[in-house]
């Protein structure tokens, strides 16, 4: 069983990616981080604190809040037509009476990785804001870190944000650059193969049909959620009734990376010209002048083997 730290912008999909975890047999979750994106980072405690007593998994996991704005200070959360005005698509969830650690975010990340003793796998599915401040606390951290794995970023398909650049790594471009030259042992998720794995309605019809009563809670809310997903989706890119599995196909990947083929690549992110901030620099020469270890780029995915293990986890 692999045991790890997710670091979260509670919005729709990494709602799903957190609940997948939670159901996991193969997954255990030692706590959570939060950072501003899909909404503010104090929203996505709320939302996760809600999300672990939704699962019903039986006991208490930490949820720390982390950052509100970039390393550069600035903040901007997604449109609410994306996630809605509470990150998780409307969707009014039954209130935890847990309540968040207090604790620096980065402190959290720090303490975890020196308690498991090279054990802990981290998960992203936001900025890497948190990350980029505990690599401040703790330089070291990569070597005690099992590995990374980040949703985020693009390589030979467009961005969503701009043309260069994905969400999760322009939203802190200089936060993102200091993670990927840190030497982690990286496996970066990005819109090459998220944007090629689909959830449709039928899907979600189908899982109604068949999940056990102790699902149906976490069904039901899946459903509703991307209901509102769906509309962006259909406003946004002219899809019908289907939507891409950015995060929780991250988490898929976390849990069993032979669902992908990886690329090795040396790569920053240009974070100082405004035009193109959050694009991915790659140095591909035999003699490369990024001295930082590869990172494992995921560019082909068993996507219907993916959405299938990820709605199996709620049958």
């Amino acid at each position: 069983m692999q045991r790890i730290l997710i670091d979260a912008d509670t919005g729709i999909d990494d709602s799903i990616a957190i609940l997948y975890a939670l159901k996991s047999k193969k997954l255990l979750v030692e706590g959570i981080t939060t950072c501003f994106g899909n909404s503010g980072a104090a929203q996505s405690a709320d939302n996760c604190l809600r999300l672990i007593k939704l699962s019903g998994c039986g006991r208490e996991i930490p949820v720390v809040i982390g950052s509100e704005c970039s390393l550069e200070g600035e903040y901007a959360s997604a449109p609410a037509h994306i996630h809605g005005k509470n990150g998780i698509g409307n969707v009014v969830l039954p209130k935890s009476g847990q309540k968040p650690l207090q604790e620096d975010a980065a402190d959290f990340i720090v303490r975890k990785a020196n308690e498991l003793g090279g054990e802990l796998v981290i998960v992203t599915t936001g900025r890497l804001t948190n990350l980029a401040r505990a690599l401040e606390k703790d330089p070291k951290l990569p070597r005690k870190v099992k590995k990374l794995v980040t949703m985020g970023g693009c390589l030979q398909v467009p961005g969503n944000v701009s043309p260069f650049a994905e969400a999760n790594i322009a939203g802190d471009a200089k936060a993102a650059n200091q993670v990927f030259r840190a030497g982690f042992h990286m496996f970066l998720v990005g819109l090459d193969v998220t944007t090629k794995t689909f959830i449709t309605k039928q899907d979600l019809e189908n899982l109604e049909m068949y999940c056990t009563e102790e699902s149906r809670p976490c069904v039901e809310y899946i459903k509703k959620a991307l209901d509102f997903y769906f509309e962006f989706h259909r406003q946004s890119a002219g899809m019908l009734c289907r939507c891409v599995v950015h995060d929780p196909l991250a988490m898929l990947i976390a849990e069993d990376g032979t669902l992908g083929e990886f690329a090795m690549i040396r790569a920053g992110v240009e974070y100082q010209v405004p035009a193109y901030r959050g694009m991915i620099v790659t140095d591909h020469r035999f003699d490369s002048e990024m001295e930082q270890d590869e990172i494992a780029a995921c560019i082909r995915v068993d996507s219907d083997q993916a959405v299938r293990r990820l709605l199996f986890a709620f049958q």
